[in-house]
This record gives C-alpha cells, sequence and structure tokens, in this order.
C-alpha cells in the first residue's frame, strides 16, 4: 500500500471523536442489519463503462442514543451517533470487486414520536475496495482496468434519510436511503471515484428498551450572536495523472468570518488561497494547456460562501467558491487553449470533463483542541471532481 493512503486515516480519526461523549449516552445502545440494493451513478465515462449490475450488501452497526448530558444533544433535537460497518458487491467482480468501509455518523431526527422517527443521516468514514487501477492494469493499459479508483483505501461518505418504526420489545424496522461515495481526494491517480445511491432495509434492537426514559429539555445557554473569525493553513500531496507518475505538493490558507443562526447552525464568507504545484507543465494530460513551468500557474484565489453546522467541538459544512484569480481557466480546454489565446469572464458556461471552470467546494470538518486552536481536514472538489485533501491547522479569534 503507498504512503500516501495512510494519510487518510486521520479523517477516520477526526470524525470518530464526537463518539467519545459521556457514560450516559455510551450506555444507550442498540444495534441494527440492514440489507443494501442500489446502483452506481455513471456520472463520467469511466465509471460508466465499469457497470454491469446492481450494487448488493449489508450494514451492521452500532448506536447510540445521545441522552442531554451535552448542550449540542439537545440543540440537534437529541440525535442517534453511529459506527457502521459495510460489505458491498459493487457488480462487476473482476474489475470494481468489494467495498470494505468502516464510518461513524449522525441521525438527525426531523419527527418523532412514540410511533414514528423520521432522520436525516450523514458520515464519513474509511474503506477499503479488493479492485483498482494498478491491480486490474493489464499489460499498463488503461482501456479495460478499473479506471475509477486508483488506491485500496478510500473515503466513504454516507448522506441521505431514513425512517424507523417500533414494533415491540425494543424492535424496531428500519429503512434508509443514502448517497454513498468512494474516492481518495487524488491523492493517488486516477480518481474518478464511485457514486451509489443506495436502499437499506433491516431491523435495529434495543437492548435497554424498559428502563429507557428519552430525556427532558434542560434549560441551555442563550446563543452568542458574535463574529469569530478564523484562519486555517493546510497543506497535502497529490497526483494528476496516472501516466506521470509523480506527486505534488498543494497548500491552502483562508481566512473566514462567521456568525451563528442559531445554536446548530452558523454562517461565514471567506478568502481562499490555493496552490496546487501540479500545475508545472511536467505531465502528458492534455487537459489543461501550459508550455512551461511558471509559478503563476500554480496559484488560485477566490471568496466563498461557508455554511456549517456546530456538535460542541466539532463544526462539519459545505463551501461554496468563485475563482477572482484563476489563470488556469484560460488555458483550459486544451485544444480551445492551443489554438488561440482565450479570455474567459467571470462567470461561463463549461463543461467539468474538460475543465476545472469558476466554482469550487469544499466538504469542511473542524475540531476545537483549545480556545483558540482547531484541526480542520477539507476535500476541495470541481463539482465532482476531488482536487486534494488539506489537512490544516487553524486559529478562532
Amino acid at each position: 500500500m503507498k504512503i500516501q493512503t495512510i494519510l487518510l486515516f486521520p479523517f477516520v480519526f477526526l470524525f470518530c471523536l464526537p463518539v467519545y461523549c459521556d457514560d450516559t449516552t455510551l450506555s444507550q445502545y442498540s444495534f441494527k442489519m440492514q440489507g443494501v440494493m442500489g446502483n452506481i451513478i455513471p456520472h463520467d465515462k469511466h465509471v460508466k463503462a465499469l457497470i454491469q449490475g446492481p450494487v448488493t450488501g449489508g450494514e451492521l452497526s452500532v448506536e447510540f442514543q445521545t441522552m442531554g448530558d451535552k448542550e449540542w444533544h439537545q440543540y440537534h433535537h437529541f440525535p442517534t451517533i453511529g459506527v457502521g460497518t459495510v460489505y458491498l458487491d459493487l457488480g462487476n467482480t473482476a474489475k470494481l470487486g468489494n467495498v470494505y468501509a468502516l464510518y461513524p455518523y449522525l441521525n438527525l431526527s426531523l419527527w418523532r414520536n412514540d410511533y414514528l422517527n423520521l432522520y436525516l443521516k450523514g458520515g464519513a468514514g474509511a474503506s477499503y475496495l479488493t479492485k483498482n487501477y494498478y491491480n486490474t492494469k493489464i499489460d499498463n493499459s488503461f482501456v479495460g482496468a478499473n479506471s475509477a479508483i486508483g488506491s485500496p483505501l478510500n473515503i466513504y461518505f454516507s448522506g441521505g434519510g431514513g425512517i424507523q418504526l417500533p414494533i415491540r420489545n425494543g424492535w424496531s424496522a428500519s429503512a434508509e436511503y443514502t448517497w454513498n461515495h468512494m474516492s481518495n481526494g487524488s491523492v493517488i491517480v486516477p480518481n474518478s471515484g464511485i457514486n451509489i445511491m443506495n436502499a437499506f432495509v433491516g431491523v435495529k434492537y434495543f437492548p435497554k428498551y424498559q428502563n429507557f426514559k428519552f430525556p427532558a429539555n434542560k434549560e441551555i445557554s442563550d446563543i452568542q450572536h458574535r463574529y469569530t473569525l478564523e484562519f486555517i493553513a493546510s497543506g497535502g500531496r497529490r497526483q494528476l495523472y496516472y501516466k506521470d507518475n509523480q506527486s505534488f505538493s498543494i497548500g491552502s490558507l483562508a481566512l473566514s468570518l462567521f456568525r451563528p443562526i442559531n445554536n446548530r447552525l452558523r454562517m461565514g464568507v471567506g478568502i481562499d488561497g490555493f496552490y496546487d504545484g501540479a500545475f508545472d507543465g511536467n505531465t502528458i494530460y492534455e487537459r489543461t494547456y501550459i508550455t512551461s513551468n511558471e509559478l503563476k500557474n500554480k496559484f488560485r484565489a477566490g471568496i466563498s460562501w461557508q455554511n456549517e453546522l456546530v456538535f460542541g467541538r466539532m463544526t462539519a459544512g459545505f463551501h461554496f467558491g468563485l475563482y477572482m484569480y484563476n489563470p488556469l481557466k484560460n488555458l483550459e480546454p486544451y485544444e480551445d487553449a492551443k489554438l488561440q489565446p482565450l479570455n474567459k469572464p467571470l462567470i461561463y458556461s463549461y463543461d467539468i470533463d474538460k475543465e476545472d471552470g469558476w466554482l469550487y467546494t469544499r466538504a469542511a470538518l473542524k475540531y476545537t483542541i483549545t480556545k483558540h486552536m482547531f484541526l480542520s481536514v477539507g476535500l476541495k472538489t470541481h463539482l465532482q471532481k476531488a482536487e486534494f485533501i488539506e489537512w490544516g491547522l487553524g486559529c478562532r479569534l
């Protein structure tokens, strides 16, 4: 296993931190077993060529009911914290193989009473794929190999919704419908990633149902409507093209101003600066028309709108950004830029399969370690295409 894949492990550890909550919550555990069936989304030509049949499998998980010992439990209507183990057959044994995943998640209740529980589900962890490009290629050929996944170890995302219907004696019926994603953030290429829409159906058992009493609301602290300023410095490594056999340094600086909307949500605006060493012109990947190694082509900058949910010490959310400085936009697509100089406006129509475009996004996760310091990890993408993973340290004022 290449050393770069080991860098994915801190992502799982960071997201697992909220599980280490109070003893009361950990004592209110339940077990859930579900069967899985779904379909891979053919989001690009490489993935489309690999799809043969439906996705099937199962998930076993343990869930912990929060009991209000921490204020964020009540802010989010006493969510459930879970840890799931997943097995998936991707429907193409020779090229896609099977998936084994371990991930923590949160179930956030939308509606709950004695007869029904509707919830949103979100989580992230690690997945192991038995087939990838490097163990399916023949004679170094890209054609016919697993051109969607370049590493055995990948990030695993899960997001969707579910329903739980009590039966009797601690047993409940459960069903979920989720989007599941596996990729490595371009740490190792190729990295088209795999996106799946999965349906889950199963049962849940709560051993301590006879003695369980749902927590009552307590008096909680008033929200402080004050602005906070955050600065994050991040770094990492990534690859650009599988034939180059090179890894490049990446980095980013982010300055953001946040204001709480309520006890659960905060919003902010930010200024982002990015460095990507992959754009040095030393590649045979004909996507960006770079003829020389110039420093200016390795920098981009933009402004972003940032939305983050707050779970005590942890925040998780999505950022949507607009490039204000982007010399690469006039160097893509390759064939157009090769024929003539381009002069694109700030916002323009584009094909994501041929160029990055003007929009960038970030899936962000932060964990507070002191009053002013926090750890962060972000996955920067252009629509569904990952650019790199940012491992960072932040300061909050």
